[in-house]
């Protein structure tokens, strides 16, 4: 090949991968455009309406009966799983499971701490007031007793 057709070869070559180049860049946009316009799927709804009741405050189990009936815990693994925050499980008295975030859970945990304390102070306050001074023993006692 003379030089002048290597030159003429390269340009077209050139041409044919700007071609392709302008095209890749087409598919991807359109790609792109495509996951966009899918809809997100039925768990990670659920999961970020989870974390939308998780921001507000402790949610129970009855709030989580709105996001899914059938399984109502659904919705705090797929906020763990999917959106992979953590997310606190607490057994209160009463009000049977509920759901809170990290910062909420610290809030929580101190005051239970707290109301700790306080049962333990009062417990022992009760436990003095109940059990009687010692008495103090004479020598007199102790020597009638030999």
């Amino acid at each position: 090949m003379t030089p002048k057709e290597l030159s003429q070869e390269d340009d077209r070559l050139k041409q044919e991968l700007a071609k392709k180049d302008e095209q890749i860049a087409g598919l991807t946009k359109r790609v792109s455009e495509l996951e966009k316009a899918r809809p997100a799927s039925k768990s990670r709804q659920q999961a970020l309406a989870a974390l939308e009741l998780l921001k507000q405050g402790p949610v129970s189990q009855a709030q989580l009966k709105t996001l899914n009936e059938k399984y109502p815990s659904d919705p705090i693994f797929y906020v763990r799983s999917i959106l992979k925050l953590d997310v606190k499980t607490v057994r209160v008295p009463g009000k049977g499971t509920c759901y809170m975030l990290p910062e909420m859970f610290k809030t929580y945990s101190e005051g239970v701490q707290k109301e700790k304390a306080a049962a333990e102070a009062s417990k022992q306050e009760i436990k003095e007031e109940l059990t009687p001074p010692p008495k103090a023993s004479t020598g007199t006692q102790a020597a009638a007793a030999v």
